[in-house]
């Protein structure tokens, strides 16, 4: 699940690193994404889902089960190259999926 967001980060970072990451043999079934600052209900919905970690966006989760197994929040994210993410999320696929 990726949360989504208008800032910097997010089209630099996370939005080329989840597209990046799903190329992998690996990977969720579903993908899911809400936008910050757009529908309000569906990112509180989502961020539920997400706690104990704080609201973040963008952020990007991984759940197995219906149970969060990875979370990159966006200090994860922020400064760091997209491929550099997208292989973070790809061991995590590689481990979970």
């Amino acid at each position: 699940m990726v949360v989504n967001s208008v800032c910097g980060c997010a089209a630099a970072n996370a939005r080329p690193a989840a597209s990046m990451s799903i190329k992998n043999d690996k990977h969720p079934d579903h993908l899911v994404t809400v936008f910050a600052g757009v529908d309000k209900e569906a990112v509180d919905k989502a961020r539920g889902y997400m706690i104990p970690f704080p609201p973040s966006s963008p952020c990007i989760a991984l759940f197995k089960d219906g149970e969060l197994v990875h979370m990159l929040e966006r200090h994860h994210i922020e400064g760091r190259p997209a491929e550099m993410i997208a292989d973070n999320l790809k061991d995590a696929f590689n481990q979970v999926c």
